[in-house]
């Protein structure tokens, strides 16, 4: 059974979240599936990697870093509690080997609590750039046009032939060269600008963002702590499934 390929990134302040994250996503996969772990590297000290690294030893894995040239993202605003490095995502499609038509990314901020592999077989991606989940938040900026959804960048199932084949990244970039001042969401805005029309709904469960959607009734795969309140730093819709795996982890 082929690799599912999954792309995280990080850098020395999330570095025990992107564990935790990987923590649960190896506690909570079936025997059957097998993830190949890529981490875009956010200048990660060596004692953090060397952490992560024996982390995905205890399951017969290894990560492999890549590299991005941070000049690429030079124009690119940080500001609360997301840095620079969360554009890099963007870059996705040039990092990784051309042999490799699809990932998952998935952001730090996440709790893993299923196997992943319905979600990478999802023969939707086939006719499509990008699978996502909704994010209901206001995109008055980039003015969507009517009609049209506005996806959450933290959970993305990609199609790298076709990011490839249209320059996506590229386009990607332009616009946040271009528009800056469109910009509130970061990275996502410019996203959903490119995409609008080129990526198709996921399940809630694939990505429950909990300030969002802590009223609906959905069992999630996925649990992504979405704003600046983190369980690592305040009170926020189920924190004790984040500490359930932080509070395991040998950090």
């Amino acid at each position: 059974m082929e690799p599912i390929s999954i792309v995280a990134l990080s850098n020395d302040n999330y570095a025990v979240h992107l564990a935790t994250m990987l923590f649960s996503l190896f506690e909570n996969k079936s025997p059957e599936s097998n993830y190949q772990i890529y981490i875009i590297d956010g200048d990660l000290s060596v004692e953090n990697k060397s952490k992560i690294n024996r982390l995905l030893q205890k399951y017969d894995t290894s990560p492999i870093y890549l590299s991005v040239d941070p000049s690429i993202y030079r124009h690119c605003k940080a500001w609360g509690h997301v840095s620079r490095e969360a554009f890099y995502r963007i870059s996705i499609p040039d990092l990784l080997d051309k042999s490799i038509k699809k990932v998952i990314y998935l952001d730090s901020d996440l709790i893993i609590k299923g196997d992943l592999r319905e979600l990478w077989e999802d023969e939707q991606l086939e006719k499509q750039f990008l699978g996502a989940v909704e994010d209901p938040v206001d995109f008055a900026g980039i003015n969507l046009p009517r009609g049209y959804k506005y996806f959450n960048s933290g959970v993305l199932l990609m199609n790298l032939r076709k990011w490839r084949k249209y320059n996506i990244s590229n386009k990607v970039l332009l616009f946040i060269n271009k528009y800056p001042g469109k910009i509130m969401w970061w990275d996502q805005d410019a996203l959903n600008a490119i995409l609008y029309n080129k990526w198709f709904p996921l399940d809630y469960k694939w990505n429950y963002q909990v300030f969002r959607m802590g009223h609906l009734d959905i069992r999630p795969k996925i649990i992504h702590f979405n704003t600046d309140v983190k369980p690592w730093n305040g009170e926020t819709y189920l924190k004790e499934e984040y500490y359930y795996y932080r509070n395991r982890l040998e950090w």
